[in-house]
């Protein structure tokens, strides 16, 4: 009877303070992992886009596409935050594969793993594109903060995909880690002149 009182206590990551959350992130035993650290560096990323944005508004005030820029990049930021504990749920199949040490179970559980890693990619190849219309009309006191949002987006999309490869490549799938690897570069390589835009546009304004 005592044991069906007994309640599941779910920990939720994004509600802790920094200290804990980065010691968390520091424990090898403990459920947060690279995805995680992924997906909060892209809320920072966000925070600084938006910090720039709304610097930004107040030369704009009322214009409907910063109205628009600032809605969508507030949207992101509450949605990485979101992603630090989905990345744990998203691992959990991982770890419950990997301790009843079924290869198959295992190597279907890859993608699932890795399925945060590669939203969080995704999410801040879009942060760079709002970014980048943002700076059209952004004011010398918005280039630090957007391009700190870029190098924090960047260093996101890095570590988040040196675990989507480091997930795909134990896979009995050679084509699944080649396909996830290549991916991948070509998303990097496809952003990194708009990044690179952004931050020569954020080193003439300083």
């Amino acid at each position: 009877m005592d044991e069906q009182k007994k309640k599941f206590v779910i920990e939720i990551f994004r509600k802790k303070d920094p200290d804990e959350l980065t010691s968390a992130l520091a424990d090898p035993e403990g459920k947060l992992d690279i995805g995680s650290a992924a997906a909060l560096c892209a809320a920072e990323a966000c925070a600084m886009a938006l910090r720039g944005a709304r610097i930004a508004s107040k030369l704009h005030s009322g214009e409907e596409r910063m109205e628009y820029l600032l809605r969508n990049i507030e949207k992101l930021r509450a949605y990485m935050v979101y992603l630090i504990d989905e990345d744990v749920k998203g691992r959990n199949i991982m770890r419950r594969a990997v301790k009843e040490g079924d290869p198959q179970k295992i190597d279907a559980a890859r993608e699932p793993a890795a399925a945060i890693s590669d939203e969080v990619i995704c999410q801040m190849i879009n942060l760079a594109d709002l970014i980048e219309e943002l700076t059209a009309f952004a004011p010398q006191e918005s280039a630090i903060y957007l391009g700190s949002a870029v190098e924090y987006a960047l260093s996101s999309i890095r570590s988040a995909r040196l675990f989507a490869v480091h997930m795909a490549q134990g896979s009995s799938d050679d084509t699944y880690s080649f396909i996830v690897r290549r991916e991948n570069e070509i998303r990097l390589e496809a952003l990194r002149p708009k990044a690179e835009k952004i931050l020569a546009w954020a080193e003439g304004k300083l």
